[in-house]
C-alpha cells in the first residue's frame, strides 16, 4: 500500500492527525494549569508517528539528499500532513467552540503572530527541526532498550515545546483550530517549514560527514 500514491497520502494524513493529537493534549494540560507537563506530553504525537511508521514531513526531510524519497513523496507528505492536522483542528473548532481550550489556543496563536519577526521564526524553525531530527534518529537506535528510546523522544520533543520553538505541522493544527488562516499565517507556515527543513538537513549532513570520516579512518 505504501508504494501507491494513495497509500503514501494516507500515511501522511495520519501523521498530521497524530501531531494534532499531541497538540490537543498540550492545550488541554495547559488549560488545566500544567503547561510544563503538557509540553512533554505533546510527544505523544511523534511517538504515534514512530510506532506506526507514519510519514511525517519534518521527520523525513533531513534525508532529502540521500534520495530515499523523491519530490512527489515529500509533496504528498507535506500535503497529507496538512490535511490531517487541519482536519483535526477544524473538527476541534466545532467541538470545543468557545471553551477554555479554544481560548488557550487563541492566546497561543496570537502570541505567535503578534509582532512576528520572520528571521527569528526561521531560527526557531531551524532549532525545532534539529530537535525533531534528533528525536527520530534516537528512536532508530535499536541497540538501546525501547523505554530509553521513548524517554529520549519525550525529552527532546518536550524541550522544543517548552522553548516555544515552532513546528510547522503543529502550527497547521493550531491555526486551523483558531480559524486563523490568512496570508500572514500562510507566510508563517512557509518560513516555518523552511526552518524545520534546514535544521534537519544540517544535522543529517553533519551525521553523514562524521560517519564518512569515521569509515575512512577505519579503512586506513
Amino acid at each position: 500500500m505504501t508504494n501507491s500514491y494513495l497509500g503514501k497520502l494516507y500515511l501522511s494524513i495520519l501523521a498530521g492527525a497524530s501531531i494534532a493529537l499531541g497538540g490537543i493534549v498540550y492545550l488541554s494540560l495547559s488549560t488545566l494549569g500544567v503547561a510544563t507537563l503538557g509540553c512533554y506530553c505533546f510527544s505523544i504525537g511523534l511517538l504515534l508517528v514512530l510506532f506506526c511508521s507514519l510519514w511525517l514531513f519534518t521527520g523525513k526531510i533531513g534525508h532529502v539528499f540521500e534520495k530515499q524519497f523523491n519530490f512527489v513523496d515529500y509533496l504528498l507528505m507535506f500535503v497529507g500532513n496538512f490535511i490531517g492536522a487541519a482536519f483535526v483542528g477544524f473538527l476541534c473548532y466545532f467541538i470545543f467552540g468557545n471553551s477554555s481550550l479554544a481560548v488557550t489556543n487563541k492566546n497561543l496563536v496570537e502570541a505567535k503572530l503578534n509582532s512576528v519577526n520572520y528571521f527569528n521564526l526561521l531560527l526557531s524553525g531551524i532549532w525545532c527541526g534539529m530537535f525533531v531530527y534528533l528525536s527520530v534518529e534516537c528512536f532508530k537506535i535499536k541497540k538501546l532498550p525501547l523505554i530509553i528510546r521513548v524517554l529520549l523522544v519525550i525529552a527532546l520533543i518536550g524541550t522544543f515545546v517548552l522553548l516555544k520553538l515552532n513546528h510547522c505541522i503543529a502550527n497547521m493544527f493550531y491555526f486551523s483550530l483558531g480559524v486563523s488562516w490568512n496570508l500572514k499565517t500562510i507566510l508563517f507556515i512557509v518560513i516555518n517549514t523552511l526552518g524545520n527543513s534546514l535544521g534537519a538537513i544540517v544535522l543529517n549532513t553533519i551525521k553523514i560527514s562524521f560517519l564518512k570520516l569515521k569509515n575512512e579512518r577505519v579503512n586506513h
